[in-house]
């Protein structure tokens, strides 16, 4: 027995490998094209030549392929041999693919964890990488420490199979979410007439403005709070009204700030005129529960 296996060995998964081995743990691994095992093997790991001799070969085993439906293609076949057997699953995917992997996981007996990465192959191994799991406690208890040898700064943030897929789309969303506004800001301004260079070079004070609004989400939303606030969402659709009139005006495409103006108009007309714009989440989180 080993202490640990891998299934799949790209970049990622040979990373999560190698850093296993330097914590001094025995690992197994597999992948489709066995080539890539070479250096591993080479520093000490045990190639098989199944899926079904990795997941034999140890208590648990860490999946890094494409999605959690693949996943689920590679495992479901030999359902009958994960009882009692662990995977923790750090593929990517949507949500109703992580629900359809672990209902096959639970029929089969096994135990189980999805996790998300937040870091490039180079960051595996290193005390600030982060690798954010969901999955029964119990199961975090006895493998988390295993997971931080990967990413010191991992955590246990969930228990249902859809957190992950719904985190990392969050986080995603926010990120991109930023870029696009840049996208679209550079659009109005290059139609207005402004040199570019002006607005990029405003992106810092955006970049501070950007932090305020983070203090001021986690301020309101996790405690449901969004009276007494600094700027309304009437506030806020006036100036998306101004915002508005600008890209019109100069013949910019507008779908991103429309979105924004039609979705605070929304609230406004809802009941959240007088709350922090932070509101809409209860709003759009209410139209899911709906549907």
């Amino acid at each position: 027995m080993s202490d640990i296996s891998v299934i799949g060995l790209g970049k990622m998964g040979a990373s999560l490998a190698a850093a296993l081995m330097a914590s001094g743990r025995s690992v197994t691994v597999w992948n489709r094209a066995a080539e890539k095992a070479a250096p591993l093997v080479d520093a000490g790991a045990i190639l098989v030549s199944s899926p079904e001799e990795a997941v034999a070969a140890s208590d648990a085993t860490i999946v890094c392929i494409k999605t959690h439906k693949t996943t689920t293609e590679v495992l479901r076949p030999i359902a009958e041999h994960l009882d009692g057997k662990t995977i923790i699953d750090l593929s990517t995917g949507g949500a109703e693919e992580a629900v359809e992997l672990v209902a096959m996981l639970t029929d089969a007996g096994a135990l189980w964890q999805i996790g998300m990465i937040n870091a490039y192959p180079s960051g595996i191994g290193k005390e600030e990488t982060a690798i954010l799991c969901a999955g029964p406690p119990e199961v975090w208890g006895r493998w988390g420490d295993v997971i931080r040898t990967l990413g010191g700064a991992s955590t246990h943030v969930g228990t249902e199979p859809a957190a992950i897929p719904g985190l990392f789309a969050a986080m995603f969303t926010a990120r991109q979410g930023f870029m696009f506004g840049l996208i679209y800001g550079g659009a109005v301004c290059k139609r207005a007439g402004l040199p570019l260079q002006v607005f990029a070079d405003q992106v810092p004070v955006t970049l501070g403005m950007a932090g305020n609004y983070a203090d001021l989400f986690t301020r309101t939303v996790p405690a449901g709070d969004y009276d007494d606030p600094g700027a309304t969402t009437a506030v806020y659709l006036a100036a998306l009204d101004d915002v508005m009139a600008t890209f019109e005006e100069t013949g910019t495409t507008d779908d991103f700030p429309r979105l924004m103006r039609d979705l605070a108009k929304r609230g406004v007309d809802e009941g959240y005129a007088k709350k922090e714009l932070t509101a809409l989440v209860e709003m759009l989180a209410g139209d899911a529960s709906e549907s």
